[in-house]
This record gives C-alpha cells, structure tokens and sequence, in this order.
C-alpha cells in the first residue's frame, strides 16, 4: 500500500494532522500543541460512505520528519481549499469543525485530535461529503530522530526497510 493509491481525501488525512487543520478563516483558534520533532508514524485506517473499511486504506502506514516549521505547515496544507473552521480545545483534546472544497463538492469535518502528550497524538475524524460520511482513525506516534535522509518535511513509507518519499510539505506539488 502506496500513499498514491489511496483515494485522495484520504491520502491527504494519512499525512498526520493535514485535512482538518487547514486555517483559512478560523474561528476561535485554540493553540494547538507542538509536536516533539523528529520522526513520525502515522497508522491510518478509514471507513468509507458505505459503513464498511475501505480496503485500500486500512492500517496504512506514514512516516514524516517534523520540525517546528514543518510541523506548522502540515498543519496549514490545503488552506485554500477551506472555509471558516471551528477550533476549540485545551489541554490535550481539540475540535476542528469546518468544511473545505472537495473534488465532487462541499465536505463537512468533525475531528478530534488527542494528545496523550507531544509524542503522542490520536485522530479522530468524521467528513460528511455527498457520497455519505467517511471516518478515519489515525494513531500518530513519534519514534525517535529522522532517519538518514529524510529532512524536515518529508513524507513516505518504508519500502524493505528503505524510505521511500512520497513528498515534502514545503514544495508546491505537495499531495
């Protein structure tokens, strides 16, 4: 399972905190917490419209290198696809409400983000789109130090125990 196989809303979830955080417009902007920076994993499982898992996007697995900057802009990717978002929270647990322009249409979020602390982060999300509502669960964990070669930004999977990029928040084509 490739990142570029998923369909693309959920590709754009599994990439950590990038679909619901997408400030354009925010009302009541809590201050999210910093996460620790260094390598992240992020296993990812969604459920599609018809109730059921869909089958290319179960326990899929992401590893990201953040740094302060990159933290950030995971967190603001896709501003310009979203209107006003509702970010309320303290503490360890938030809310993003808001809705963003998808291919097909309006998508309406509800998600959840809990943070155990800064190296440990469970997400929760609802999107209610015309095709019915997908949920998606993400259990975001840090690891340790980036590995060789990644830098902060990078986004992929291990691939017989090599990293393998599948992008770099900090450029224009960014999925």
């Amino acid at each position: 399972m490739t990142l570029g196989n998923l369909p693309r809303m959920a590709r754009v979830i599994t990439g950590g905190l990038v679909l619901a955080l997408s400030f354009v417009g925010v009302a009541q902007a809590a201050q999210l917490p910093a996460r620790a920076s260094g390598l992240w994993q992020s296993t990812t499982s969604v459920t599609g419209p018809d109730g059921q898992p869909m089958a290319q996007a179960q326990n899929v697995v992401t590893l990201t290198c953040v740094d302060p900057a990159t933290d950030w802009k995971f967190l603001l990717s896709g501003q310009g696809r979203c209107g006003q978002l509702n970010v309320s929270g303290a503490g360890g647990i938030y809310a993003i409400d808001g809705s963003c322009a998808q291919p097909g249409g309006m998508a309406t979020i509800h998600e959840t983000l809990d943070y155990a602390s800064n190296k440990a982060v469970q997400l929760n999300a609802e999107i209610a789109t015309s095709s019915g509502k997908m949920r998606v669960v993400s259990a975001l964990q840090w690891q340790g130090p980036c590995l060789d070669g990644m830098e902060p930004g990078d986004e992929g999977q291990l691939v017989d125990g090599n990293f393998v990029k599948a992008g770099n928040i900090t450029q224009q084509n960014y999925p």
